[in-house]
């Protein structure tokens, strides 16, 4: 039984038969904007534990909805705590690893995601015959292990720093070198000698001695700070980081739209629906090792740029064939493999933007300005369930609309400043500097 059998969406009620994805979209554009926020004030845990653990509980009120209208408000709600999980997340991971290994949290981000998005069209072809409830419950389930994630998860350190939490930061290190057996002086060292003193250049206002349980002094002059605050606002006062954020918002405006886009209209591609949604997860993973061998080689900008290139190439040229493919089956078939292609590039420069976005910006407007931009890919993502209708009335339209967005993208990319191989900024002058040659 699928949702439009089971909730009646038929004749004058087939329109609602997509809005629950964009509903689900609107809660993620919510999500972008609200929990990031909360993310910088109370810390990158509490908002992922806490989100986690709603996710599971909204899933599981989708998967029992008695009517249509609690689906779509179960759904909406399951799109805001969505967006807590993927950003606190994200954005813990880049600040958690050094600037040479930020590649390996993206790539193995990439690889699982992508593994994932393919087990979703077995278990839909396997429990074909069964109510989509079914199908839903199996993907919750995975949420299961949010139960846990209190007792596992530690704070990001960089956050810690960022808005004084010494005490906590303290701990954190001295778990992790017990962990990993190391001493934990050094570590100690780097944090408070290098971090702290970098961002504190105007804020000193008085001394604090840091002693370990052994009684022995890191240092005799550390720093106490009082971290600056931003807001959005702050990154409009200056002119050219103004313009960042607005092609970093196009940029994920245009992606999500290609992205997501090209998702739901795969049942238009020739060939088989079930089989055409695999094959679009599939090309994900020769992205994520383009992306391994490029990113920390030639960069965040240059891979970007390379990416939306693959991608214009790929769906400007699928919609060339399907214009002329006059129910020719080669030719269709010829469309089908440059549209994967299109989605192997927009699937690359995603994984690019996740990794990019955070290092542009200071630490605690990080999530606001990637929450933002997310929001910006969100708004894209509650027009992009349209895309399949758009194809049936004209096959050819939505790849022209990906495509030209995309190479719009590409020239808008060479403004941005290149990231690789810089630590991430603390603060609004360690912005300006990734502009400096």
């Amino acid at each position: 039984m699928s949702i439009i059998s089971d909730f009646d969406l038929v004749c004058e009620r087939s329109g609602l038969s997509d809005l629950s994805q964009t509903m689900l979209n609107f809660g993620m554009a919510i999500g972008s904007s609200t929990l990031t926020l909360a993310s910088d004030k109370y810390g990158r845990k509490p908002v992922s534990v806490l989100s986690h653990l709603v996710v599971l509980a909204t899933g599981l009120g989708v998967a029992f909805s008695p009517n249509y209208t609690v689906l779509i408000v179960m759904r909406f709600l399951n799109g805001i705590v969505i967006q807590g999980t993927i950003l606190s997340a994200v954005t813990y991971g880049v600040e958690m690893f050094p600037k040479e290994k930020r590649r390996f949290c993206g790539v193995f981000t990439f690889i699982v995601w992508s593994i994932c998005m393919m087990t979703i069209s077995p278990i839909a072809y396997l429990t074909r015959q069964y109510s989509w409830r079914i199908v839903y419950l199996s993907l919750t389930a995975i949420s299961l292990y949010s139960l846990l994630q209190y007792w596992i998860t530690d704070e990001s350190i960089r956050w810690l720093v960022a808005n004084n939490r010494l005490e906590e930061t303290v701990k954190v290190i001295k778990k992790a070198a017990k962990m990993n057996g190391v001493n934990d002086n050094e570590p100690l060292k780097l944090i408070y000698k290098q971090e702290l003193l970098s961002i504190s250049e105007k804020q000193t206002d008085k001394l604090l001695a840091v002693t370990l349980d052994s009684g022995k002094e890191i240092m005799e002059e550390t720093v106490v700070i009082h971290p600056e605050k931003y807001t959005i606002l702050d990154i409009f006062k200056r002119k050219r980081l103004a313009v960042t954020l607005i092609i970093i918002w196009f940029t994920w405006f245009t992606n999500s739209l290609t992205y997501f886009g090209i998702y739901l209209s795969s049942s238009s591609l020739a060939g088989n629906i079930y089989l055409n949604f695999f094959l679009n997860a599939l090309v994900e993973a020769p992205a994520a090792l383009i992306y391994w061998f490029t990113i920390d080689s030639i960069g965040r900008k240059k891979t970007c740029i390379i990416f939306h290139v693959i991608a214009t190439f790929g769906l400007i040229s699928a919609t060339i064939l399907k214009v002329y493919a006059n129910d020719n089956e080669s030719v269709s078939t010829a469309a089908t493999v440059f549209a994967l292609i299109g989605k192997l590039g927009i699937s690359g420069s995603f994984n690019v933007l996740f990794t990019y976005t955070p290092e542009i910006f200071p630490t605690n407007i990080r999530n606001i300005a990637f929450g933002t931009s997310c929001t910006s890919g969100r708004i894209a993502g509650m027009l992009a369930p349209f895309s399949s209708l758009l194809a049936v009335k004209i096959p050819w339209a939505p790849g022209a609309i990906f495509g030209v967005s995309c190479f719009f993208t590409t020239l808008s990319i060479l403004y941005l400043p290149e990231t690789m191989g810089k630590e991430l900024p603390q603060t609004m002058d360690d912005l300006n500097k990734l502009y400096d040659k």
